[in-house]
């Protein structure tokens, strides 16, 4: 078969593929940039970019510990706040209480969280167990560790700088 007579043939006998387009590493568009138009620049599509790509990172260290950032940060609350009701825990959180209840229940099950009787005994309160406190204990350098990877172009400045400025951006309430 000679070139005319069809496609280009690779060594394995398959039709040569014509160059792809896209996300293609031979085009050279693939390499370039991406704009981002009106957004670039913008506070809030900044901040939206930072978390994704922080969350990646955290779910992918704490997925060997069997935990999740929700998980963690729900048991994070309750062990700073004995006896919180769950829906501040929610709220903390920036959940509904909907979202929060199946968090709670698988923390409960692993034994890591309780429910006891709040003050006036129609309401439930909150606490870690001392499982949940060893975990939190457990966690606590994998945490760091996700900390100094994101931060690592920053300085320490930079890094206190900005968690000012998120705090302020979002405080608690």
């Amino acid at each position: 078969m000679n070139d005319s007579d069809g496609p280009p043939m690779d060594p394995a006998g398959d039709p040569a593929r014509e160059p792809r387009t896209g996300s293609d590493a031979a085009d050279p568009a693939a390499a370039a940039p991406i704009g981002h138009g009106p957004l670039a620049g913008t506070v809030s599509y900044g901040l939206k970019r930072a978390y994704r790509r922080m969350i990646r990172d955290l779910e992918a260290a704490l997925l060997p510990h069997g935990f999740t950032p929700p998980l963690l940060a729900a048991l994070s609350i309750a062990a700073a706040n004995p006896g919180i009701a769950p829906s501040r825990l929610a709220e903390a959180m920036g959940h509904g209480r909907s979202r929060a209840a199946p968090l709670l229940d698988l923390l409960a099950a692993k034994g890591l969280l309780e429910r006891r009787p709040g003050p006036d005994r129609r309401s439930l309160g909150l606490w870690a167990t001392p499982a949940g406190a060893a975990a939190l204990a457990t966690l606590r350098p994998v945490l760091l560790a996700h900390e100094r990877r994101i931060t690592a172009g920053l300085s320490p400045a930079q890094t206190q700088g900005l968690a000012d400025t998120l705090e302020a951006l979002a405080p608690e309430g």
